[in-house]
Protein backbone atom coordinates (compact mmCIF):
# COMPACT_ATOMS: atom_id res chain seq x y z
CA UNK A 1 0.00 0.00 0.00
CA UNK A 2 0.91 3.11 -0.90
CA UNK A 3 2.41 6.02 2.04
CA UNK A 4 0.92 8.92 0.78
CA UNK A 5 1.75 12.65 2.16
CA UNK A 6 -1.11 14.85 4.22
CA UNK A 7 -2.76 16.96 1.62
CA UNK A 8 -4.98 19.64 1.67
CA UNK A 9 -7.89 19.97 -0.48
CA UNK A 10 -7.20 17.33 -2.52
CA UNK A 11 -10.01 17.43 -4.78
CA UNK A 12 -7.80 20.16 -6.78
CA UNK A 13 -5.59 17.19 -7.40
CA UNK A 14 -7.85 14.95 -9.56
CA UNK A 15 -6.67 14.11 -12.71
CA UNK A 16 -2.94 14.78 -11.45
CA UNK A 17 -0.63 11.18 -10.65
CA UNK A 18 0.80 9.92 -7.66
CA UNK A 19 4.79 8.53 -9.00
CA UNK A 20 5.95 5.57 -6.40
CA UNK A 21 9.89 6.01 -6.21
CA UNK A 22 10.30 3.02 -4.68
CA UNK A 23 11.98 5.26 -1.86
CA UNK A 24 9.39 7.77 -1.14
CA UNK A 25 5.77 8.68 -2.76
CA UNK A 26 5.27 12.02 -4.57
CA UNK A 27 1.66 13.89 -5.33
CA UNK A 28 0.60 15.84 -8.39
CA UNK A 29 2.89 15.01 -11.07
CA UNK A 30 1.23 15.86 -15.02
CA UNK A 31 0.67 13.12 -17.51
CA UNK A 32 4.15 14.93 -19.55
CA UNK A 33 5.88 15.24 -15.59
CA UNK A 34 5.67 11.06 -15.51
CA UNK A 35 6.87 10.97 -18.98
CA UNK A 36 9.66 12.88 -18.06
CA UNK A 37 10.29 10.55 -15.15
CA UNK A 38 9.64 7.50 -17.20
CA UNK A 39 12.24 8.22 -19.70
CA UNK A 40 14.61 9.47 -17.00
CA UNK A 41 17.52 6.77 -16.63
CA UNK A 42 17.18 7.13 -12.92
CA UNK A 43 13.72 6.89 -12.04
CA UNK A 44 11.87 4.55 -14.57
CA UNK A 45 11.85 1.85 -12.66
CA UNK A 46 8.81 3.60 -10.77
CA UNK A 47 5.48 3.53 -10.58
CA UNK A 48 3.07 6.05 -11.85
CA UNK A 49 -0.57 6.14 -10.48
CA UNK A 50 -3.66 7.86 -11.53
CA UNK A 51 -5.93 10.18 -9.01
CA UNK A 52 -9.01 9.70 -10.70
CA UNK A 53 -11.46 10.46 -7.63
CA UNK A 54 -10.56 12.34 -4.38
CA UNK A 55 -12.78 10.93 -1.41
CA UNK A 56 -15.30 11.55 1.24
CA UNK A 57 -12.29 11.36 4.26
CA UNK A 58 -9.32 13.52 1.89
CA UNK A 59 -7.46 10.40 0.74
CA UNK A 60 -7.25 9.76 -3.07
CA UNK A 61 -8.85 6.72 -5.52
CA UNK A 62 -5.51 5.57 -7.75
CA UNK A 63 -5.57 3.49 -10.78
CA UNK A 64 -2.25 2.33 -12.26
CA UNK A 65 -0.88 4.50 -15.17
CA UNK A 66 0.66 2.18 -18.27
CA UNK A 67 3.25 3.55 -20.35
CA UNK A 68 1.08 2.47 -23.32
CA UNK A 69 -1.73 4.36 -21.64
CA UNK A 70 0.40 7.59 -21.04
CA UNK A 71 1.62 7.06 -24.77
CA UNK A 72 -1.45 6.62 -26.61
CA UNK A 73 -4.53 8.74 -28.01
CA UNK A 74 -7.86 7.52 -27.69
CA UNK A 75 -11.63 8.49 -28.96
CA UNK A 76 -14.93 8.10 -28.23
CA UNK A 77 -16.69 8.10 -31.60
CA UNK A 78 -20.53 8.86 -31.97
CA UNK A 79 -21.52 6.86 -34.96
CA UNK A 80 -24.74 8.27 -36.90
CA UNK A 81 -26.75 6.69 -39.99
CA UNK A 82 -26.83 10.75 -41.59
CA UNK A 83 -24.55 12.97 -41.98
CA UNK A 84 -26.86 15.61 -41.04
CA UNK A 85 -26.95 14.29 -37.31
CA UNK A 86 -23.31 13.80 -37.49
CA UNK A 87 -22.87 17.37 -38.40
CA UNK A 88 -25.07 18.29 -35.49
CA UNK A 89 -23.25 16.34 -32.94
CA UNK A 90 -20.25 18.16 -34.33
CA UNK A 91 -21.54 21.90 -33.56
CA UNK A 92 -23.34 21.17 -30.30
CA UNK A 93 -19.76 19.51 -28.83
CA UNK A 94 -18.16 23.53 -30.37
CA UNK A 95 -20.69 25.20 -28.63
CA UNK A 96 -20.07 23.01 -25.13
CA UNK A 97 -16.45 23.13 -25.64
CA UNK A 98 -16.41 27.11 -25.82
CA UNK A 99 -19.24 27.24 -23.16
CA UNK A 100 -17.21 25.00 -20.88
CA UNK A 101 -13.26 24.60 -22.21
CA UNK A 102 -12.21 21.10 -21.22
CA UNK A 103 -9.31 20.39 -19.54
CA UNK A 104 -7.32 18.72 -21.86
CA UNK A 105 -6.15 18.70 -25.60
CA UNK A 106 -8.82 17.06 -27.23
CA UNK A 107 -9.17 17.42 -31.49
CA UNK A 108 -13.17 17.19 -32.93
CA UNK A 109 -13.27 15.87 -36.00
CA UNK A 110 -15.80 14.92 -38.92
CA UNK A 111 -15.57 11.77 -40.91
CA UNK A 112 -17.19 9.04 -43.09
CA UNK A 113 -15.41 6.06 -42.73
CA UNK A 114 -16.46 3.67 -45.43
CA UNK A 115 -15.95 0.58 -43.22
CA UNK A 116 -18.07 1.37 -40.12
CA UNK A 117 -21.58 1.24 -39.81
CA UNK A 118 -23.32 3.38 -39.11
CA UNK A 119 -20.30 5.53 -41.42
CA UNK A 120 -20.90 9.17 -40.27
CA UNK A 121 -18.78 9.88 -37.43
CA UNK A 122 -18.44 12.80 -34.74
CA UNK A 123 -14.99 11.69 -33.02
CA UNK A 124 -12.94 13.13 -30.14
CA UNK A 125 -9.28 12.50 -29.69
CA UNK A 126 -7.25 13.01 -26.49
CA UNK A 127 -4.63 11.27 -24.56
CA UNK A 128 -5.83 8.01 -22.92
CA UNK A 129 -4.72 8.68 -19.87
CA UNK A 130 -7.50 11.41 -19.59
CA UNK A 131 -10.27 9.25 -20.62
CA UNK A 132 -12.18 9.40 -17.38
CA UNK A 133 -12.25 13.42 -17.60
CA UNK A 134 -13.65 13.68 -21.22
CA UNK A 135 -16.64 10.94 -20.35
CA UNK A 136 -17.32 12.90 -16.94
CA UNK A 137 -17.17 16.50 -19.21
CA UNK A 138 -19.95 15.18 -21.66
CA UNK A 139 -21.88 13.88 -18.69
CA UNK A 140 -21.50 16.91 -16.53
CA UNK A 141 -22.98 18.80 -20.40
CA UNK A 142 -25.56 15.79 -21.04
CA UNK A 143 -24.28 15.15 -24.32
CA UNK A 144 -26.49 12.08 -25.92
CA UNK A 145 -25.15 12.54 -29.40
CA UNK A 146 -24.59 9.37 -31.37
CA UNK A 147 -26.71 6.50 -32.59
CA UNK A 148 -23.81 4.38 -31.39
CA UNK A 149 -20.81 4.77 -30.07
CA UNK A 150 -17.17 3.14 -30.11
CA UNK A 151 -14.62 4.18 -27.84
CA UNK A 152 -10.83 3.00 -27.21
CA UNK A 153 -7.49 3.44 -28.75
CA UNK A 154 -7.59 0.84 -31.46
CA UNK A 155 -10.79 3.05 -32.85
CA UNK A 156 -8.59 6.07 -32.71
CA UNK A 157 -5.66 4.43 -34.98
CA UNK A 158 -8.43 3.80 -37.65
CA UNK A 159 -9.67 7.29 -37.76
CA UNK A 160 -6.33 8.76 -38.31
CA UNK A 161 -5.34 6.00 -41.06
CA UNK A 162 -4.34 7.05 -44.76
CA UNK A 163 -7.28 7.33 -47.12
CA UNK A 164 -10.16 8.75 -43.99
CA UNK A 165 -12.43 11.20 -45.80
CA UNK A 166 -12.19 14.39 -43.21
CA UNK A 167 -14.95 16.62 -43.46
CA UNK A 168 -13.81 18.57 -40.61
CA UNK A 169 -11.80 18.96 -37.54
CA UNK A 170 -11.07 21.59 -34.88
CA UNK A 171 -8.60 21.70 -31.76
CA UNK A 172 -11.52 22.17 -29.08
CA UNK A 173 -10.89 24.98 -26.65
CA UNK A 174 -8.60 23.92 -23.46
CA UNK A 175 -8.58 25.88 -19.91
CA UNK A 176 -5.71 23.39 -18.41
CA UNK A 177 -5.48 23.83 -14.46
CA UNK A 178 -1.56 22.69 -14.59
CA UNK A 179 0.73 23.53 -16.57
CA UNK A 180 4.01 20.78 -16.93
CA UNK A 181 7.28 21.53 -15.49
CA UNK A 182 10.37 21.34 -17.40
CA UNK A 183 12.55 18.44 -17.63
CA UNK A 184 15.07 19.93 -15.79
CA UNK A 185 12.62 21.13 -13.13
CA UNK A 186 10.91 17.81 -12.48
CA UNK A 187 14.12 15.99 -12.22
CA UNK A 188 15.70 18.18 -9.72
CA UNK A 189 12.14 18.03 -7.05
CA UNK A 190 11.38 14.56 -7.37
CA UNK A 191 12.41 14.69 -3.54
CA UNK A 192 9.21 16.62 -2.85
CA UNK A 193 6.90 14.77 -1.17
CA UNK A 194 3.62 17.10 -2.65
CA UNK A 195 4.89 18.38 -6.04
CA UNK A 196 2.09 21.46 -6.68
Amino acid sequence: MLKLPPISDPDRYVGLFVYDFKTHVSVGYTADEIRILRTSEKHSQGQAFEIYRANEVGGFELRGASTERLNARESICFLRNHHSDARADYDQLVALAKAHPLQVATELMLTKMHDWQPQHVTALTYPAIAANAISGWLSDRQFTGGDELACGIDRSRELYREGVLRIASIELPTQIDYTSRSAEEVLRRVDELVQR
